[in-house]
C-alpha cells in the first residue's frame, strides 16, 4: 500500500511538472534564465528537472545498484524528461513510454527497460556531463 501511495504521489508530481505553465516550470525557468542553454550539449540538465530518484547513482557501470524495479525506472525516466532544457535531445513522453511498457507486461513476459543518456549537471558550479 505504501508503494502504491508513493507511486501515486510521484505520478501527480510528475504530471504537475509537465504542464507548460505550472509553478514548478515557471520557477525553474526563472532560476535558470541566465544560463547559456547552448552550453548544455546533451539537452538535459539534471538540476533543472524534478528528480525523485537521484540519477548520479546510475553511472552506466553494471552493478547491483543499477538494477531497479520498474517503478524506480519510471521515476528515473520521468526525471530525465523533466530535465530537458533545450532542443538538443528528443524524448518520448513518459506516458507513452509507460503505456508501452505496461502493454508489454503479461503473465508470460516481463519487459526489460533500459536507458542510456548523457546529461549535464552542475557540480560545485562546474558544468559536467554524466552518462546514465
Amino acid at each position: 500500500m505504501n508503494r502504491f501511495f508513493l507511486l501515486l504521489v510521484a505520478g501527480l508530481m510528475i504530471a504537475g511538472s509537465l504542464l507548460a505553465q505550472d509553478p514548478y516550470t515557471n520557477r525553474m525557468n526563472h532560476i535558470f534564465q541566465y544560463v547559456d542553454k547552448s552550453r548544455i550539449t546533451t539537452g538535459l540538465l539534471s538540476d533543472y528537472g524534478l528528480q525523485m530518484v537521484e540519477p548520479v547513482y546510475f553511472d552506466g557501470i553494471p552493478a547491483d545498484s543499477n538494477y531497479v524495479e520498474m517503478s524506480t525506472w519510471k521515476m528515473l525516466y520521468a526525471g530525465m524528461y523533466t530535465s530537458k532544457i533545450n532542443n538538443n535531445v528528443s524524448l518520448t513522453l513518459p506516458e507513452t513510454v509507460f503505456t508501452q511498457i505496461d502493454n508489454a507486461t503479461h503473465a508470460t513476459a516481463v519487459p526489460l527497460a533500459m536507458m542510456h543518456y548523457q546529461y549535464n549537471g552542475y557540480a560545485m558550479f562546474n558544468l559536467k556531463i554524466v552518462t546514465i
